[in-house]
């Protein structure tokens, strides 16, 4: 088996890829570069070759392949929020004349917040000893994460008689390694410790697969620090600790309704929130206050307080490492659930905002960023339009700033909320859900509740 070349090149700095295409007389002179977006902070990107873009909005956790003849340069490019783009990996000189090597694999690592982005640029010649087996290369592209010990096992071997397959630390992409096609579990260890910090559960690896296997640090619920991101044939795919867990919080939502009890499977024993009043979030508004639930199908049911008959119920799916805001929305007479995926990962270029249209009571709306203290909206554009209840915008790529949030019906201009003023900043993780104002009964007005980053105790 030929070694694999690996190589470091800074933010910036000249790099040069050389490769040749297998032999096939139709595709000389022709090298694969796959491109990895493995930096947990770092915005969504654009791939070039010279001007032409190949690859466009790829965002943390994909990857995307092209394929390249001659010699191209090839650039990273941030996306930034006001729809620039910032050059910041290149230019990659591609030559597609260097033996021995069929393809290219190239990581985006490190933190943007720290200064630590660069480049780790891999080169594979695709050999292998056996076309049933199982081919494997393993990278650890965690910056967060310590030098580790990796086992590879069958799934139900115990850990302490298993020695360690593999032993790298960061930057680290081992040498292809081939093993037969089965079931296996793989269980990573700090190096040199036995405690696991991630364990896999059982994996199918399937004759003739050729992965790539990449530590990345972990932006999912669970105290795992990394997860595990599985390329094959163009397709990535994430495998998340098997003890992560779901992250539930919600969110009394219904301006009607008393303080209320939150039972998860079932209305017996103690209630897993209690006491919770309008508008307040449990186990708490702020980023990352979760509640940790088991994985899987999930009944929720909502009594008022001390009372064991439920107001309202439903069951949720709850996958493995996701975390999940639920909303008690509308008046006590017609109150459902209203489940949201969070998604807490801070990207240093932009703020994340993401708005929910939680009341119940009103008529779908736009939603108005503006300057703070411009007096109105003016003749800006809606950042979202036509918006019904129960709807999520998902998170928004803002640029830091101080803005007021103005919510209208929609297609009319006419303010139901605001102007709420906010302050965001490059990294923050910021959630609005409109809802009904406390006192609505008698003045018909709407507000808005603060959740992670915009966490607020003050509106009304």
């Amino acid at each position: 088996m030929k070694k694999l070349t690996s190589y470091i090149l800074l933010l910036l700095a000249p790099l040069a890829l050389t490769g040749c295409w297998l032999d096939d007389d139709d595709d000389k002179d022709v090298v694969t570069v796959t491109v990895f977006h493995t930096s947990a902070d770092a915005p969504a990107v654009n791939v070039r070759l010279g001007d032409e873009v190949v690859v466009t909005n790829a965002d943390f956790k994909q990857s995307a392949s092209t394929r390249v003849s001659g010699t191209r340069n090839l650039f990273v490019d941030a996306r930034l929020p006001d729809g620039q783009t910032l050059e910041v990996l290149g230019p990659a000189t591609i030559m597609a004349d260097a033996e021995n090597v069929d393809a290219y694999d190239v990581f985006a690592i490190g933190q943007v917040g720290n200064d630590t982005l660069e480049a780790l640029v891999i080169s594979d010649d695709l050999e292998r000893m056996d076309a049933d087996s199982v081919r494997l290369r393993v990278a650890h592209l965690a910056s967060a994460a310590p030098a580790v010990d990796v086992y590879v096992t069958a799934p139900d071997a115990d850990l302490a008689a298993a020695s360690p397959t593999l032993t790298f630390s960061y930057k680290t992409v081992t040498d292809a390694l081939e093993v037969p096609a089965g079931d296996y579990r793989v269980r990573v260890t700090a190096a040199g410790q036995s405690d696991v910090l991630f364990d896999s559960g059982t994996v199918p690896l399937a004759s003739g697969a050729d992965l790539l296997i990449a530590a990345v640090d972990n932006t999912n619920h669970g105290d795992a620090p990394i997860s595990l991101l599985v390329e094959s044939e163009g397709t990535t795919t994430e495998l998340v600790d098997a003890d992560a867990g779901a992250g539930l919080r919600a969110v009394h939502n219904a301006y009607d309704a008393p303080a209320v009890d939150i039972y998860l499977g079932g209305i017996t024993g103690a209630p897993a929130i209690a006491g919770l009043s309008f508008p307040d979030a449990a186990p708490g508004p702020d980023l990352g206050d979760y509640a940790s639930v088991a994985a899987g199908t999930t009944d929720v049911a909502i009594t008022a307080t001390g009372d064991t008959n439920a107001v309202v119920q439903g069951s949720f799916e709850l996958g493995n490492g996701m975390a999940y805001t639920v909303l008690a929305a509308n008046a006590l007479a017609d109150i459902e659930l209203l489940p949201f995926t969070d998604d807490a990962r801070s990207v240093a270029t932009e703020a994340r905002l993401r708005v929910i249209h939680g009341a119940g009571q009103a008529p779908n709306v736009d939603v108005y960023l503006t300057a703070q203290g411009s007096g109105g909206i003016g003749n800006a554009s809606p950042v979202l339009s036509d918006v019904p209840f129960g709807a999520s915008s998902c998170f928004l790529a803002v640029a830091e700033g101080d803005y007021d949030v103005y919510v209208t019906v929609a297609g009319t201009g006419t303010v139901a909320i605001g102007p709420i003023p906010v302050t965001l900043s490059n990294g923050g993780v910021y959630t609005a859900i409109a809802r009904e104002a406390s006192d609505f009964g008698s003045s018909g007005s709407f507000t808005v509740t603060g959740l992670d980053d915009l966490a607020s105790p003050s509106a009304p």
